[in-house]
């Protein structure tokens, strides 16, 4: 049944007429659960609005449609039904607006959300009013009525919204025995989104404040509003008339000694022998010294009663909260350790590859992979195994390291991801895992950059001394040789379920290992494939020159060779390059 129907949707606040007229209903997405699709939640998770304020709707949805279609409706927007069940957590606004379309759309079969006459809003307001059922409040029950009065509560709202309500600001326009008027206003109006239903809610909350010390609700007026379509305002005001103390409770308590000096005075025509003793003043004095006596006990009755119980609401408050402090301590220590582990693990994975994982956490990757034109490059050091055999494994290892640093950082800047490094080479793929539409000239600038790096670093271990090592074997400087290809590949997750990396798997990683050893028969340091330079940008294809078709290993079909500098400006004396590399690319294909 709609909201409408119910005696008190409507009582306690000025509002437009109920517009009652069925509407057409949309399809039902709730018997297509396949469709729904599983989003990024990161952003639904943002501190600014506490749960305590959603329970009450879900715990009324809960009611109305059953707990299987609002769970349904929770996974659908990426959540786990089980983390809205904690009451200190907390959600953002657009989490809140997000789960207003979903009511509407699977609940109630409505693509887009209702006028603001339509009697569903209510729903919001009357969730505003359970929230104060004793059930829900739970153990907060006797930290609000700790403090005395509404009017007393009302005067401090501000810092109780502060409380549950992070992008809000309440304040206290004027007070007055039996009414306040309270403001609310966005902290920051440009990013702020609510709709009217936030305002229902607050007038449902302000309603039922009397209700926490047993007096009647409050009347709400709602004078200004931000979400008034007409005459939107810059806040939203509300008026609250309260009673602080029903004129019921003030005659019980003057039952009991009116009712005792009224059998004082006419103690004399009962009791003649008091007559004697005593005069009638002292009678109706006596009378109401035991009617005060009596409701005093009465009262202290009562109090403690209220007191016992709040004394227990309490104490579990005080236990909860020193549990809640030590789970907090264990949960910053594991979080902390969380932080290290994931620092040090993401030293091993390409940092475009753990982007995209962070940004898809909610989703544990799978295996397999999808089909995707990409520029591949392979570089690798030009006469490593002549140098390598009288150097340290230490100094080796720093050799590498300063290459692979330098060339790194040259594919990064110009939107490459590393795949992996192979010995004294690097295997680097641009357009994937990221769409990158220019990706072959990209691969071309990083390779102009990889120039300028080796440069730097030659002279650094000129400074150092460590050019030493190469010099002796007649090799002036370090350089690198370079192979770069277009194709299409296999992009995705290899491995197993226990253990996997991600991999580029086809023909043009073959392709490209190829050009890099095609570099040693050719006397240059760069070889880019025809399929790569007709991709490239003309000041690109400037840089770059021609250098015939030639045949490579594994294709029946000769590569357009395109290198850049003068023929043979690259070349170094034969035996400076005459490493070998058995089946070191038999590994590489697999990549």
């Amino acid at each position: 049944k709609s909201m409408a129907q119910s005696p008190n949707a409507t009582d306690g606040i000025r509002c437009r007429a109920i517009d009652a007229t069925p509407r057409p209903q949309s399809a039902s997405l709730l018997n297509n659960p396949e469709e729904y699709k599983i989003i990024d939640t990161d952003h639904l998770r943002q501190p600014e609005i506490s749960l305590r304020i959603i329970l009450p709707l879900l715990y009324l949805l809960r009611q109305k449609h059953g707990d299987a279609k609002v769970d349904r409706l929770i996974k659908s927007m990426g959540l786990d039904p089980a983390e809205l069940n904690d009451t200190e957590a907390w959600v953002s606004i657009k989490f809140v607006c997000l789960l207003r379309d979903e009511i509407f759309k699977q609940l109630y079969g409505l693509s887009e959300p209702p006028s603001r006459e339509d009697p569903l809003w209510q729903l919001w307001r009357q969730s505003g009013i359970v929230g104060f059922e004793r059930a829900l409040l739970g153990d907060i029950l006797p930290v609000l009525r700790a403090f005395g009065s509404p009017g007393f509560l009302y005067s401090h709202i501000s810092k109780e919204i502060r409380r549950a309500n992070t992008v809000l600001k309440a304040e206290v326009i004027s007070q007055a025995p039996g009414r306040v008027v309270l403001s609310m206003r966005p902290n920051d109006p440009e990013t702020y989104e609510e709709g009217h239903e936030f305002c229902l809610n607050r007038v449902g909350v302000f309603e039922c404040v009397p209700l926490i010390w047993g007096f009647p609700k409050a009347h709400v007026e709602h004078v200004h509003c931000m979400h008034d379509p007409i005459n939107p305002a810059d806040h939203c005001e509300y008026i609250v008339y309260f009673k602080e103390r029903p004129i019921t409770q003030t005659l019980r308590a003057c039952c009991a000694p009116l009712a005792c000096t009224l059998l004082g005075y006419n103690a004399k025509n009962f009791l003649p022998l008091s007559s004697s003793l005593m005069s009638i003043q002292t009678l109706s004095f006596i009378g109401l010294i035991i009617g005060i006596g009596i409701e005093g006990w009465r009262a202290m009755f009562s109090i403690q009663k209220i007191y016992d119980a709040d004394r227990k609401h309490m104490q579990n408050v005080i236990e909860r909260a020193d549990q809640r402090t030590m789970d907090l301590w264990r949960e910053s220590h594991q979080l902390r350790c969380l932080a290290l582990d994931n620092r040090n693990i993401s030293a091993y994975i390409p940092q475009a590859l753990l982007h995209r994982l962070r940004m898809s956490r909610q989703q544990a990757p799978t295996l397999g992979g999808s089909r995707r034109e990409v520029t591949i490059l392979f570089v690798d050091i030009r006469s490593y195994s002549t140098v390598s055999e009288h150097l340290d494994p230490e100094d080796t290892i720093r050799i590498l390291n300063d290459c692979f640093a330098a060339w790194m950082a040259d594919v990064q800047k110009y939107g490459g991801t590393v795949l992996e490094f192979l010995g004294d080479g690097m295997l680097a793929v641009f357009g994937a895992p990221n769409d990158q539409p220019n990706h072959a000239s990209q691969a071309v600038r990083s390779v102009k950059s990889m120039v300028k790096s080796m440069d730097q670093l030659n002279e650094s271990w000129d400074v150092a001394g460590s050019n030493k090592f190469w010099k002796c074997k007649g090799i002036s400087k370090l350089g690198f040789r370079v192979g770069i290809h277009t194709g299409t590949v296999v992009a995705g997750n290899l491995g197993s379920n226990a253990q996997m990396k991600y991999a580029v798997v086809g023909d043009a990683v073959n392709v490209a290992a190829r050009l890099e050893q095609l570099n040693k028969k050719l006397g240059t340091m760069i070889a880019v494939s025809g399929d790569t330079h007709m991709l490239l940008c003309d000041s690109l294809k400037s840089w770059l020159r021609p250098k015939g078709h030639h045949f490579v290993k594994g294709r029946e079909q000769s590569v357009e060779i395109f290198t850049h500098g003068k023929s043979g400006e690259s070349s170094h004396p034969p035996g400076a390059a005459a490493e070998k590399y058995p089946h070191h690319y038999r590994r590489l294909s697999l990549h």
